[in-house]
């Protein structure tokens, strides 16, 4: 596995006027079809379930994406419903035998398809991949993968790749991998990684895999303009913001869909307003890397066209 890398200036630059045209494009039904309804916390009981199932019911979400114990209730607070049921497997750590993922996996599709009783297409796994031994065999990430899709029997599978902890190399090759082991997705972040979603990294994901598989954001994302940025840089073509191919996975549904109408008021001034570059890069949040990892991406500070903003700031 690669251990270095070409050095590149990161970020995601955005165009005024794509920002402006992705804000108008969207509609309350359009965002929430993109959006994944999430909680994984382990506190987790029947009453937030429910309440998840109200909100993606009523705003027309793509699914709930939950810990598998759920399973034996989500299916038929979602029957008769066009949302899906997700699951994450083996989360947040991916490291059990490629064997019990893809129990795990085979185990959630049973269930649901006995309770819910609508067949195929109702279910999608968020299967999370063991980054370690990726590094150091990635025909074991081939394999993994391949149990899981397998396992998954016709089901949708997003691929975690924990983007967070890989070299940029390293992320196209895992994006790689898992396109080519018949994923339908690639993921960048479990919500509790070093970071989440950053501009940066769905880009990259999206450049690897193209316009025929799906990518999804996952972790940190709060508010339409953070799911505004995520979509020019993940799903810039209108063609690739549907739920088929872009996805936004988030615990914060009510806070992004309300504030769509703040962002409708006044797209340009919102587009031109900008960001702080630092804020969404990925150089910028590094504390809770590896050492190899984290020297890569603080070199990138050195040489990147928006250092100023890091003048007071010990490199």
């Amino acid at each position: 596995m690669v251990k270095e890398e070409t050095v590149r200036t990161p970020l995601v630059t955005f165009a005024p006027d794509a920002l402006v045209e992705i804000i108008e494009w969207m509609t309350p039904q359009r965002l929430a079809s993109l959006l994944d309804v999430t909680d994984l916390k382990a506190d987790t009981q029947e009453p937030k379930i429910r309440k998840m199932v109200d909100w993606a019911t009523s705003f027309g979400c793509a699914s709930i994406c939950v810990n598998p114990v759920e399973v034996d209730l989500l299916p038929l607070l979602l029957q008769s419903t066009p949302v899906k049921e997700c699951y994450v497997i083996d989360f947040p750590l991916g490291k059990s035998p490629i064997k019990v993922k893809a129990h795990q996996a085979a185990y959630v599709v049973a269930q649901s398809r006995s309770l819910r009783g609508e067949g195929v297409g109702h279910v999608e796994l968020d299967m999370v991949l063991n980054v370690g031994r990726f590094k150091r065999d990635p025909a074991y990430t081939r394999d993994e993968i391949g149990a899981v899709v397998e396992a998954a029997a016709g089901e949708h599978v997003k691929v975690i790749i924990r983007s967070s902890e890989l070299l940029d190399e390293e992320i196209v090759a895992a994006c790689q991998i898992a396109q080519e082991s018949g994923a339908s997705f690639v993921k960048n972040s479990t919500g509790m990684d070093a970071f989440g979603a950053t501009p940066d990294h769905i880009h990259l994901m999206r450049e690897t895999v193209g316009p025929g598989m799906g990518v999804k954001a996952a972790g940190g994302i709060r508010d339409a303009m953070d799911v505004v940025r995520l979509i020019y840089a993940g799903a810039m073509e209108t063609d690739l913001r549907t739920a088929d191919r872009f996805r936004i996975g988030t615990s914060s549904p009510v806070p992004i869909l309300s504030s769509l109408g703040w962002l409708q008021q006044a797209p340009g001034a919102w587009a031109e307003a900008g960001v702080v570059p630092c804020t969404i890069c990925p150089s910028n949040m590094t504390a809770k890397q590896r050492r190899e990892v984290r020297e890569v991406y603080m070199r990138r500070c050195h040489s990147c066209p928006y250092r100023e903003y890091r003048k007071d700031k010990d490199f």
